[in-house]
């Protein structure tokens, strides 16, 4: 800390603002937390001199060559020794723009304020707590939780987009209240907490895992024993319910990260290589589990942003997992709502959570229904016309004889009232219309999901001949396109890691399709396989087919009681 007087010259009674001679009095252990142009309570104020810094000379450099001066007595000593320190003394006032430090609002909180008044230190922290971010705050990179990046370890840079013009800061302004700013993930987490977005969340989640998969060979070959293997392992490496968590975290953060562990560990190494699928890095019985990561635990280590032709043009290369270095391809990345590129640091890589899409839809619908209840609470008042001159000078008479009524009010009470004065009437607001407007505010939530009423709510279509068929059977279409989005790839690599980890070799021929959610009952499917029935028989009596074909087709049908047998062999009769 330094304090600067400005003192008249010797043998001068006045001094022109141009000649006046500073004197710097260090304190080491005090720390400076007065805002600029404040002193300390126990030392005057003084005028701030026009003079301007040497240009040839930073600030540290002239600093330096004041001598400090170290006393404790009264202001007498400070001139008495003024004298011998003016002639190494120079004339320069320090720009006044430098930063003031703040210390932390909890530090000033631990100390009792004098007579009632904040600390500027505090008070200056609350200015700021409330001032609104800046305009470029929307694509400043996501900053993730101290501990997920490696030690001595650079964060990348990245540029605002914002530009200058009025318009776009002020479209940036109220990005923030219009929710389209990452809100990061402990608010998001938060949310999560809430049985609106945990159901939106969870009805595409289970739904898209419910029917599965079905494995099955290309061509006429026959595989079953292998697609056995398959199987076993899909329910070894619990890949079901893994992928219902990805599709979880993916409405609720917007990504979700599946880990591939091969049986590498951060002190044996080799996490940061890249995982290929080739039997010469992915050995037999190496694949040991599907680990899936919440994504508030990692965080982007390097990708492009120089060539939008390069491959890893805004695609990570590496990640960091809690200070553990991985190679992107170890990391199977589910995102359903990807954001632009320029956005993409700000999401961490992620997408657009179905929360943060959602929160404006369900913030309505917590309004009407607060505010329905509130007005179902008290929609009716009682109002007594009484001669209220009579109770000027009695107040307390009325007050309770009001609040007798209102302790005793109930279908067997009794109001006394003096027929000729007073009148007692019931006001009631209307109730009409409020269950469809609190119903419109709930089918609004069902709109940013996508999903039929009835799947959210389990409340029926009411009505004649109401049925909500035709919203499930859209809603299916949605979830099988939700299915090849998202799982497709993924599920992919997953099986060409299992292939390679039984058998040392990918297998072509061994494909899988999502299985239809659209199940009929078993008197419609009786009829569809009698209807097949006769027409393949038709088909072999016009010699367009063959028994054997007739019977191939039969062994692949999935909807057949005879699913399975074997294709190539015919009965003998």
């Amino acid at each position: 800390m330094a304090l600067h007087f400005f003192l008249p010259s010797p043998g001068e009674k006045t001094a022109h603002p141009a000649l006046r001679l500073r004197l710097v009095i260090r304190f080491p252990s005090m720390p400076f937390h007065h805002a600029r142009g404040h002193m300390p309570p126990f030392f005057p104020a003084c005028p701030a001199s026009p003079q301007q810094p040497d240009p040839e000379k930073s600030l540290p450099e002239a600093q330096s060559e004041n001598r400090p001066l170290q006393t404790t007595g009264p202001f007498k000593s400070f001139f008495k020794r003024l004298s011998h320190a003016l002639p190494h003394t120079r004339t320069f006032q320090p720009d006044r723009r430098e930063p003031t430090l703040t210390p932390p609002l909890g530090q000033h909180l631990r100390k009792p304020a004098a007579n009632g008044v904040l600390p500027n230190g505090m008070a200056d922290a609350l200015r700021s707590s409330n001032a609104p971010s800046p305009p470029h705050a929307q694509f400043r990179s996501y900053q993730p939780p101290k501990g997920v990046r490696g030690d001595n370890r650079t964060h990348l840079a990245f540029d605002s987009a914002a530009s200058s013009q009025p318009a776009t800061l002020a479209w940036l302004r109220n990005a923030a209240g219009e929710g389209t700013v990452f809100p990061g993930y402990p608010h998001l987490a938060e949310l999560a907490q809430r049985a609106e977005y945990r159901h939106m969340v969870e009805v595409i989640a289970t739904e898209a895992t419910r029917e599965w998969i079905v494995f099955r060979t290309r061509g006429a070959t026959t595989k079953q024993a292998r697609i056995a293997e398959i199987e076993a392992e899909f329910t070894r490496l619990n890949v079901r319910d893994v992928l219902r968590r990805m599709a979880e975290y993916d409405g609720y953060y917007g990504m979700g990260l599946l880990y591939v562990d091969t049986g590498l560990s951060q002190t044996t190494g080799g996490r940061e290589a890249p995982l290929l699928l080739k039997p010469e890095t992915v050995r037999k019985g190496t694949l040991r589990a599907l680990v899936p990561i919440d994504p508030v635990w990692t965080t982007p280590d390097s990708y492009g942003t120089a060539d939008p032709l390069s491959p890893d043009f805004y695609q990570p290369t590496h990640w960091w997992v809690q200070g553990s270095l991985i190679h992107s391809t170890r990391l199977l990345r589910f995102v359903s709502r990807d954001v632009p590129d320029i956005l993409k640091p700000a999401y961490n890589f992620g997408g657009l959570s179905l929360s943060q899409m959602a929160q404006p839809y369900v913030n309505n619908w917590l309004r009407t229904r607060q505010s329905v209840s509130d007005l179902l609470n008290a929609f009716s008042i009682v109002a007594l016309s009484t001669d209220m001159a009579a109770y000027a000078q009695d107040p307390e008479g009325l007050l309770s004889r009001v609040e007798a009524f209102n302790r005793f009010r109930s279908n067997r009470g009794t109001f006394v009232l003096d027929k000729e004065r007073e009148k007692l009437d019931l006001l009631a607001a209307p109730l009409s219309g409020l269950d469809r407007l609190q119903a419109q505010a709930q089918e609004q939530m069902c709109s940013v999901a996508q999903e039929p009423l009835v799947k959210f709510t389990g409340i029926t279509p009411s009505g004649l001949n109401a049925s909500a068929e035709g919203e499930i059977r859209v809603f299916y279409d949605r979830i099988h396109a939700f299915q090849e989005n998202v799982f497709r790839t993924p599920l992919t690599t997953i099986l060409h890691l299992i292939m390679l980890n039984l058998w040392g070799e990918i297998d072509p021929d061994i494909t899988f399709s999502f299985a239809s959610l659209w199940q009929m009952d078993e008197a419609t499917q009786a009829n569809v396989q009698k209807t097949r029935t006769e027409i393949d028989a038709q088909n072999i009596r016009a010699g367009i087919v063959t028994p054997q074909e007739a019977r191939s087709r039969t062994a692949h049908d999935l909807h057949s009681p005879y699913d399975g047998i074997p294709a190539n062999r015919t009965p003998d009769f």
